[in-house]
């Protein structure tokens, strides 16, 4: 397989997995939403509290993880094309891990420094 093919192949299925993964979260959205309207249907005064749990702000979650996740797979694409040891595909593995290795370690940065500005020191 020529490696234009490949790169099509691997963007083709990485938009695929994307849009699952949105359509999901439309579709838990729309979840909440009708069950929302439901409970304000059958008892108005039932929906102060479930309005005040849903407007209390969600934890950051996954910056942390995703990071370490992005630079471990910067790491093996580079160990990767050192194994495979042909100079004209070494060049495209370091390339490619490029990507990775700079967004997870700005990714780290930011969470690094954003856990640094909070006053208790706290992760989450």
């Amino acid at each position: 397989m020529p490696a234009t093919e490949m790169i099509v192949l691997i963007a083709a299925f990485s938009a695929m997995v994307l849009a699952a993964i949105h359509a999901l979260r439309l579709l838990g959205t729309l979840v909440v939403h009708r069950t929302l309207r439901k409970a304000i249907e059958v008892d108005p005064a039932s929906a102060g509290p479930l309005l005040e749990t849903l407007e209390t702000p969600r934890e950051a979650r996954g910056d942390d993880r995703l990071s370490v996740l992005l630079i471990a797979l910067g790491i093996a694409m580079v160990a990767a094309s050192l194994v495979i040891g042909d100079p004209s595909w070494m060049r495209y593995g370091v390339a490619g891990a490029l990507f990775p290795l700079i967004l997870g370690s700005a990714l780290a940065l930011r969470h690094y420094i954003i856990t640094r500005k909070r006053p208790d020191g706290s992760a989450a």
